[in-house]
């Protein structure tokens, strides 16, 4: 079993859990999501990184033409001329979230996360297995830093890596 806590859980179902940590197994199975009371305190066998963790994206963009998708995805309408020249990879995701983040103040990165990971993941009928940070799901686990951890934005030296 693998500990993994952050200054920030974006679960994707739910509000970000400030210092939250999420535990899991060797084939990536998520055992739990703990919430701290206080402080987040020091186990063995866990790391802490600097950022946000959260699902790994589900590519959906392959799934639906660009119609179709937008429809599915009504947020992300307007920031389609935004849109990367190709959306395969989760850093190709990330490069479009980082710059609707530039475009509009408005759209939260909770937001932006969940479009691309328990939204997709509902569009394809899979958010019983992934999408969100959940027990007994195995969603992949990513990290996001190089942000503006005070307003929780994006910018231009954000990235990510995936750990599970």
């Amino acid at each position: 079993m693998k500990k993994y806590a952050a200054h920030y859980l974006f679960p994707g179902n739910e509000k970000p859990i400030a210092q939250g940590m999420v535990q899991v197994d060797s084939s990536g199975l998520i055992l739990a999501v703990v919430k701290p009371h206080g402080k987040l305190q020091e186990e063995a066998g866990m790391e802490f990184h600097n950022g946000i963790l959260c699902p790994a994206f589900v590519n959906v963009y392959h799934e639906f033409e660009p119609e179709r998708f937008y429809r599915k995805f009504p947020l992300l309408k307007k920031f389609q001329a935004l849109q990367p020249e190709r959306l395969s990879t989760e850093k190709d995701v990330l490069s479009w979230l980082i710059a609707i983040q530039q475009a509009d103040e408005q759209i939260s990165l909770q937001q932006l996360i969940a479009v691309f990971t328990i939204d997709a993941a509902k569009a394809i009928d899979l958010e019983k297995e992934m999408g969100s940070l959940t027990a007994g799901k195995r969603p992949g686990l990513m990290l996001l830093s190089g942000m503006d951890y005070q307003k929780l934005r994006l910018t231009e030296k954000s990235h990510l890596k995936r750990l599970v």
